[in-house]
Order: C-alpha cells, then sequence, then structure tokens
C-alpha cells in the first residue's frame, strides 16, 4: 500500500471548498475529498506547529510527551527508550513502527530545522529537508525534491511519504497574481463586522489589528499593514486564501505525477494540517495565540481505495493522536499500548463511529491555555494570558458561536463546573498513568515566573 501525506501547515478547513467555502480555494484538494472522507470535526490535542506534530509522530498527548510549547521547557520531546535499542515498544513513533512493519517512510519538510525538533526526524526510512530555509520554503521548492524522487520511487510498494508545505503560514510570500482568481468572489466570511474590527483597535500586543507589523507598514502586497476596516481583513483574508489556491496548485502537480507514474488509483491520499489561524477571532489576525477552535479545528480527508467504498462526510469527535493509530489499524499494524490515540476505521468504512465525548486542548506559546470541547461547549481557562487580556475562564456555546464573540460563562454556571470537572479529571488520570512526566503547562508557568 502506498500512502501519501500532505501536511499543509496553518490550514483552516473553513477555507477549503469541500468543507463549504465558496471561494475557489482548493479544486485539487476538494477532487480528493470528492472520493473519500471529510471529517468535520477534527482538531489536534496540542497547538501550534511544534506541538501537534508531536501529537501524531508520539501517538500521545502533550501532556505525556511533554511538548507543549514551540520554546523553551514546554519543547522537550520525552520518550522512553532502551540502552542504545530506540523506542521501548510500547511508546514506539509511528514512522518507526510503520518501518518495523515493513513500510518504507519518507518525509519531505524542514520541520525539524525551523523548530530544532531533532527527535522529528528519528527512524525515516529517507528524511529530506528540501533546503535550509527552515519553513521559508515554497511549495514550488518543495516539489522540486519531491517530484525527483517520485520519478524513480513512485512505483515502489509499501511506502508512507510525508509531505509538508508551509506557504499557508503567515507571512504570504507567493505572487500577488495568486489572488487574482478571487476577484468578484467577496470573502465567504460575515465576521468580523466594522463593528467588532473597531472594537479590537483597542487591542495591543503581536498579530492583533494593530500589531500586525511594525510602523503598521506591510512588506507583503498580500497582506494588509494593519486591520482598520473590513476593507482591511478581506485583504488579508484573500492573502491567505492566495496561499492555500498556490499550495493547492502544487498538491495538484504531484498528483498528476503520481497519475502519470500509474500509482494514483490505488494510493491512500491524506490531507491535514498541524492547526488553523485567527481571523478575528479573540481580537487575533493571522496567527495562533490560543486554544480556540479556529486553531485547533484542522482538516482531515483520506481517500483509501478499497476502504472507502463512496465519498462520505464523518462527524465524530476526534483527535490528530487518533490518526496514526487509524493509519496502523488499516495497515493490520498493532497499536502500542502507551498510544493516546484510537482507531477511526469504522467512521471511514461507515460503520459505527468513533466519536469521542470531549476533547482537551492545550496551548503553551503565546497564551498558556488548556480547553475543554464537546459538541456543544468550548470552556477555556487561561493560567497566563502573554500579553493579552483575556478572561481566566471563557465558555461559548460553539455549536452556534462559531467565532467565540459571546462568552457566556456567568449565564451557565452549570456547564461551567461540568467542563472543569471534566477537565480536572482528564488532569488526575494523565498524571496517574504509568511513566507520567510532569504536566508541561506547570513547567512553562514556572519558567515564566507565574
Amino acid at each position: 500500500m502506498r500512502i501519501i501525506f500532505f501536511d499543509i501547515d496553518c490550514l483552516r478547513p473553513d477555507h477549503l471548498g469541500c468543507y463549504g467555502y465558496k471561494r475557489p480555494t482548493s479544486p485539487a484538494i476538494d477532487a480528493i475529498a470528492r472520493q473519500g472522507t471529510m471529517f468535520t470535526h477534527f482538531y489536534c490535542a496540542n497547538s501550534p506547529c511544534l506541538p501537534s506534530r508531536a501529537n501524531w509522530i508520539s501517538g500521545r498527548f502533550g501532556i505525556r510527551n511533554g511538548v507543549a510549547s514551540n520554546v523553551g521547557v514546554g519543547s522537550n520531546f520525552y520518550i522512553r527508550h532502551t540502552d542504545y535499542g530506540g523506542p521501548e515498544p510500547d511508546n514506539e513513533l509511528f514512522s518507526r513502527l510503520l518501518r518495523k512493519n515493513g513500510y518504507d517512510t519518507i518525509s519531505f519538510s524542514n520541520f525539524a530545522d525551523r523548530h530544532s525538533a531533532y527527535w522529528f526526524m528519528c527512524g525515516w526510512s529517507e528524511f529530506h529537508t528540501p533546503n535550509l530555509k527552515c519553513g521559508a520554503e515554497t511549495a514550488e521548492e518543495v516539489n522540486e525534491v519531491v517530484l525527483r524522487w517520485l520519478k524513480y520511487n513512485a512505483r515502489r510498494e509499501n511506502y508512507l511519504l510525508h509531505i509538508n508545505y508551509w506557504d499557508t503560514h503567515r507571512c504570504y510570500k507567493m505572487d500577488p497574481k495568486w489572488a487574482d482568481r478571487f476577484k468578484g468572489t467577496p470573502v465567504d466570511q460575515p465576521w468580523p463586522d466594522a463593528d467588532a474590527i473597531n472594537r479590537h483597535q483597542q487591542m495591543s500586543g503581536p498579530f492583533t489589528a494593530r500589531g500586525q507589523f511594525k510602523n503598521g507598514i506591510s512588506p507583503f502586497p498580500l497582506m494588509p499593514g494593519t486591520i482598520e476596516s473590513r476593507q482591511d481583513f478581506e485583504h488579508m483574508v484573500t492573502g491567505y486564501d492566495a496561499a492555500i489556491a498556490y499550495v493547492d496548485y502544487h498538491v495538484g502537480i504531484v498528483l498528476n505525477e503520481l497519475a502519470c507514474q500509474s500509482v494514483l488509483d490505488d494510493a491512500v491520499i491524506i490531507i491535514s494540517s498541524d492547526h488553523g489561524d485567527a481571523f478575528g477571532e479573540h481580537g487575533i489576525y493571522s496567527d495562533h495565540v490560543c486554544a480556540d477552535e479556529c486553531i485547533h479545528h484542522i482538516p482531515l480527508i483520506i481517500r483509501c481505495p478499497g476502504l472507502v467504498k463512496s465519498a462520505h462526510t464523518s462527524h465524530g469527535l476526534l483527535y490528530n493522536v487518533d490518526l496514526p493509530a487509524t493509519i496502523c489499524d488499516i495497515l493490520g499494524i498493532e497499536r502500542p499500548e502507551d498510544w493516546d490515540g484510537l482507531s477511526f476505521r469504522s467512521n471511514l468504512q461507515r460503520r459505527r463511529e468513533l466519536d469521542r465525548e470531549y476533547l482537551v486542548w492545550d496551548h503553551g506559546l503565546y497564551t498558556v491555555q488548556r480547553a475543554v470541547r464537546t459538541r456543544n461547549h468550548l470552556m477555556v481557562e487561561t493560567y497566563d494570558s502573554w500579553l493579552y487580556n483575556f478572561e481566566p475562564v471563557e465558555l461559548y456555546e460553539i455549536s452556534t458561536d462559531i467565532y467565540q464573540t459571546r462568552n457566556v460563562r456567568d449565564e451557565q454556571p452549570n456547564v461551567v463546573r461540568q467542563c472543569k470537572d471534566i477537565l480536572e479529571s482528564w488532569v488526575e488520570q494523565q498524571m496517574a498513568r504509568p511513566n507520567a512526566i510532569e504536566d508541561p503547562l506547570r513547567q512553562i508557568l514556572r519558567e515564566r515566573g507565574k
């Protein structure tokens, strides 16, 4: 079996056509979605970049693998290992586990260089850094080396190919002509409106409406210097949409090469992201500083010929740690005992779905937050607001208030208590597990003098 995994940084699902977006951002991705399963409630357990990818490479939550931030004490990856023999079998890395079971694992990614996360490189059959730009490389530069590899290796049997694109991460540096395709098609996001943008002018700090670039001057044509009006907001969103279209075009080139090599029809195609981005939520624009819905909600599309009989949508509440467990299940590989992820293979087969009762999210890079996501609510606890002024406890009816505009904490104290009980119980469970480590959020707070 050949598995192609497109890992696209900072990709919001609600900006893809297959998820209902009206702008033509993603024709290649949409075509794959029409042949497979699209997941509407798929979330990273930890954000942003480093913690999220630590989730799926380890199969474990950040509270257990040690990674809850991109920097500092919260970025120290923990895995139990033997003397000179690699990780202990019950917490093996995903890439190594597949390789142990006869699958070559190949990655094209500058992720490890960008975040000094050299543990991410361990055990792959091949690990290619496309260049030394550490995440500033373009999709075209990534494809240059990917296509060279495919020319000679696409027809090999039994491999997982991981391809990592960064262009949708701020700042949007591609040719501004990529935005031309959206002329005449308005931004398909009604919020924030002019009143909300006006209120956001009072906020200070990085990535706020007035905190985009030094002196309010953008060096990038696709990004405004500040967000002072709806027009500025639409300028920024159009830049983001142009970046998605640019990446989608290069996804299409890879898919076309697979077709030319006569291996596309039988290949498993996976499209996902590490996290999303805020576009006005919590007053943040084009970055990821909170444990918010827009940050943790990520796309997942899986086309699996033979297993997925027809295109459909799965609404199960799932984590990104569930993805490696599912791939192992599809391949007939036993899931390591210490992994937190569960297989959702049944969701692909339209059988009884894995649908978690709740999810717990962590963010430890800018703010330090932990959140509980149920089917209808999102409660966010803030332990350190960093340079912002977020409330210690916030509750949102997320099923009807997707942009988190109204904190209903005081109106629904019973729901707050239920979510707090869930959170406290979840942390206690993690701390009680064998080989538990200190909660990385506690380490981050101590490092910050909190």
